[in-house]
């Protein structure tokens, strides 16, 4: 699952932990945990910051008042494109 998400980042197609959680099916809490795992283990880097002002939802977000978007994107490090390269 962790090779997937990995390629799911490297694609491009999706931008947010939403839209990668949701291309795999996951929850986003899931696919946060997934990515910060990944970081540790030096797979990606994290590139961005938590929004400190809340924002207007998200017309798909389960949750209905306002909130605070996380506005962090991941790039694959030598590491991970090595480790794609090799399946």
């Amino acid at each position: 699952m962790l090779y997937k998400f990995l390629e799911t980042i490297q694609s491009g197609k999706v931008q947010s932990l939403f839209e990668i959680a949701q291309s795999m099916g996951i929850s986003p809490d899931m696919a946060l945990h997934m990515a910060q795992e990944l970081s540790r283990k030096g797979y990606l880097q994290e590139i961005g910051a938590d929004c400190a002002i809340p924002q207007k939802t998200c017309p798909e977000c389960p949750i209905s008042n306002s909130c605070n978007v996380a506005v962090k994107h991941w790039f694959l490090t030598e590491k991970a494109r090595q480790q794609l390269l090799k399946k």
